[in-house]
């Protein structure tokens, strides 16, 4: 039996990031996320802002996961664009500057154990959303249901 722990991250919620019509929650997720910089979060939202994607114009709510992974960082950029799915675009930084992840195969990988403590947050108040008539007051509501924590 392996007793050795798994090392954890954690999850730290910031404002509403809006794009367009688009709204995300934001999280940065690391060890320490104090070392995600300031500069490194204008690169990503602006990775976001000119996305092939265009969240300009959708009227969409969705989530951010800033991830730093080692000296790089994963972008995890999450709309709920179909009423009960997840879609999603991966972007890294692996240059210098944030780009589309290319996973163009057929198995992929999607959520590590880190990320999954935040997507699970979400997948619940989402679902608590899509019990609701979905006007105004819910959407914020659901804007306001943040994660904070170790994951």
């Amino acid at each position: 039996m392996n007793s050795k722990t798994y090392p954890s991250k954690y999850a730290s919620p910031k404002a509403i990031f809006t794009v367009g019509k688009t709204r995300f929650k934001w999280y940065d997720l690391a060890a320490d996320p104090s070392v995600i910089s300031s500069q490194d979060i204008i690169n990503a939202q602006t990775c976001i802002e000119n996305a092939d994607e265009n969240f300009q114009d959708k009227d969409d709510i969705g989530f951010v996961i800033m991830h730093r992974c080692g000296e790089n960082y994963l972008l995890l950029v999450c709309t709920w664009r179909s009423e009960n799915e997840l879609w999603e675009s991966v972007y890294y930084d692996g240059s210098g500057a944030f780009e589309v992840w290319d996973r163009n195969r057929t198995h992929l990988p999607t959520y590590c154990v880190w990320e999954m403590g935040i997507v699970y947050h979400e997948s619940k108040a989402w679902k608590k959303f899509l019990g609701t008539d979905r006007t105004a007051i819910y959407q914020q509501q659901y804007l306001d249901d943040l994660f904070e924590g170790e994951v």
